[in-house]
């Protein structure tokens, strides 16, 4: 039975809410839900927490659950008076009060400390107007020329590049959210405004004094978080290509060879990817997407990501169903092609990889049609998902909050698996029942066994064995 491999995360929003509605969505597709804390408050992401647990009851299948947290947000000052800023025209900023005669407020007291001179680009809106930073004055505003013209208001977003600050881009805020976001069980969490790989550790940290379980995401929104993309990545649990806020920084000509280099760099890693931002933003307001929308998600599969996320097409959108739908059918047909994989020879940098880089070529080899992986940690799963086989990988582990992670992975079926058996052989009798069971195999299906001894912990993967389904 061929499945689609490519997992779909949902935002979830008030069109997600009315009654009967994520069972819609989980039925056309969704594999994880996104809470934004960009939006709402805790009262409202405790209620679709709790809904979407309650949908993954019904449906018999995990659900993932990502809380993506804010980060810090700049704004021009509410006194902006509305105009046109020109190309080549000089522009001064300033975070102090009063504000000069004729300088533009900015929303932020450090602003004049983050910009660099020289290299900073400052960005509004949408990305235009586009201004690079001239030098900062003694009256500590800052002069910027208009590179790109366009329209400033009141409150408007406003992007910095090479910010110089020492600043976290895990604030007060943040850390609030997150102490929401351990309370509801949260499988992933994301981190805005990534810059380098030290504002990950602090994520980190923070989520392990709260005791919370969930893994990191680091969104790549940023020139300075894609300069130090293999830092990041390292330190990280996965990315996301959050395409909105990258465009505004680096321009949008940019954006899809940054894209590709993300998701390659995270996938040769074994890093989930998400790729995100308008995937199906007609579809906020139509039922169908455009021809182009198919080819963008079609090409972010063949470079690799582990899923596609949706926004405001499940959030605020007149068709969030039609749009997953949508989204798996496009994932489904793209699939058909050549996704990138890695070569399962290639040289790995431990005991355990080595083990499922063997299952992955061990099961092409027998034409398996399914590895099935029984995992403490979910690190085995993803170990071979890391090289994109065509066959399904079957996870089962009696961790529920694993199998809710291993839910948005590339091509990862979790599914419970019953307390361990007292020996091997009875522990891979359950192995392949539970597999014929959630994995629809057949009697005489050849299948490939991941496990590890009696008492197995994280990364003690350390027997294969070829079987055929009873």
């Amino acid at each position: 039975m061929e499945t689609r491999r490519t997992k779909i995360l949902a935002t979830l929003g008030p069109s997600t809410d009315p009654p009967g509605r994520l069972d819609e969505l989980v039925a056309a597709g969704m594999d994880g839900g996104r809470i934004n804390c960009a939006h709402e408050g805790p009262d409202e992401w405790r209620r679709r927490a709790d809904e979407l647990r309650a949908a993954a009851e019904r449906a018999g299948r995990p659900l993932a659950l990502l809380v993506d947290l804010a980060g810090p947000k700049m704004r021009l000052g509410s006194a902006v008076r509305p105009r046109q800023v020109t190309a080549g025209e000089h522009v001064v900023f300033s975070c102090s009060e009063p504000v000069p005669s004729g300088a533009v407020p900015v929303a932020w007291p450090e602003f004049a400390d983050a910009v660099t001179d020289g290299r900073s680009e400052i960005v509004i809106g949408d990305g235009t107007p586009r201004l690079s930073v001239l030098e900062t004055l003694d009256d500590g505003t800052v002069l910027a020329r208009c590179e790109r013209p366009g329209t400033i208001g009141p409150r408007k977003g406003i992007f910095v590049t090479y910010v110089r600050t020492p600043a976290s881009s895990f604030g007060e805020k943040d850390l609030a959210d997150l102490t929401v976001a351990v309370e509801i069980g949260a499988d992933l969490v994301a981190l805005s405004f990534v810059r380098s790989g030290q504002d990950v550790r602090r994520l980190r940290g923070a989520l392990e004094s709260l005791g919370g379980r969930a893994r990191v995401i680091a969104k790549i929104e940023k020139v300075e978080a894609f300069e130090a993309l293999p830092e990041i990545v390292d330190v990280s649990d996965g990315v996301m290509v959050a395409r909105g806020d990258l465009g505004v920084e680096a321009g949008v000509a940019r954006v899809p060879l940054m894209q590709k280099e993300v998701i390659r760099a995270a996938e040769t890693a074994g890093k989930l990817v998400i790729t995100a931002t308008q995937m199906l933003e007609s579809m906020i307001t139509q039922p169908e997407p455009t021809r182009a929308e198919a080819a963008d998600i079609a090409n972010a599969i063949l470079d690799g990501t582990s899923a596609v996320m949706l926004s405001g097409e499940t959030t605020v959108g007149s068709y969030p169903v039609e749009a997953v739908r949508a989204m798996a059918e496009i994932a489904f047909e793209a699939e058909r092609g050549a996704p990138f994989s890695l070569d399962v020879r290639a040289p790995v940098a431990s005991r355990p990889e080595a083990v499922m880089q063997a299952a992955v070529h061990l099961a092409q080899q027998v034409q398996a049609v399914a590895l099935i992986v029984s995992t403490v940690s979910g690190g085995a799963a993803r170990a071979a998902a890391k090289y994109r086989p065509r066959l399904r990988v079957i996870a089962l582990s009696e961790d529920e909050v694993v199998r809710r992670q291993l839910a948005l992975e590339w091509g990862i079926v979790p599914a419970w698996l019953p307390p361990r058996a007292s020996t091997l052989d009875m522990h891979r009798a359950s192995m392949l029942d539970r597999a014929r069971e959630v994995g629809g195999l057949s009697s005489g299906d050849v299948v490939v066994l991941a496990y590890g001894p009696a008492e197995a912990g994280p990364s003690e993967t350390s027997y294969l064995a070829v079987r055929e389904i009873p």
